[in-house]
């Protein structure tokens, strides 16, 4: 395997749609309906969302990739507040994702490394994220980087409310 990571382009709206689709059903279809699944996939991921999120200067995809192959990508956040937040200039990890033929390769790793590095080049004081209670594996690997859980919030997946733990790395 032949690792790299790059900020990604307008250019990879499509890229980012198929690898967003993908990683998200494989990671929660065993817990949610198919139409649930299909619906929320169909409105997070589309191409015309993501060329939306690109062209906003707030967020920032990285994509990792085998060779030319796009395995896996993060979604930053700039200037995300929240009431339980102490420090005023944060950064939100939305989204870290990798396929699942590609766990334990380290690619999340150097997604998480890249995304560290990239909010203290920038000077941001937090990095947080939400993951769900029931994912233990990411969050296992969470607070391998130094994330502490600071409060909860619920996420809804169609007819599924699903409990967040928020977390925190202050950088």
């Amino acid at each position: 395997m032949k690792l790299h990571i790059r900020k990604a382009t307008i250019a990879d709206a499509k890229v980012l749609s198929e690898l967003g689709g993908t990683t998200f059903y494989d990671t929660f279809r065993p817990y949610h309906t198919e139409e649930d699944m299909q619906q929320y996939i169909k409105k997070a991921y589309s191409v015309e969302l993501i060329i939306e999120n690109l062209l906003n200067s707030t967020i920032q995809y990285f994509i990792a990739f085998d060779n030319e192959n796009p395995i896996g990508y993060t979604k930053l956040i700039k200037n995300v507040t929240h009431e339980k937040l102490t420090t005023e200039n944060n950064i939100e990890l939305e989204k870290i994702y990798v396929l699942k033929n590609y766990f334990d390769k380290k690619v999340g790793k150097e997604l998480m490394i890249e995304a560290i590095n990239y909010s203290k080049q920038n000077h941001f004081e937090t990095l947080f994220l939400g993951v769900w209670q029931e994912n233990t594996r990411a969050i296992d690997f969470y607070k391998k980087f130094g994330f502490e859980t600071f409060t909860i919030r619920t996420f809804q997946l169609g007819e599924t409310l699903c409990d967040d733990f928020l977390m925190k790395l202050i950088l």
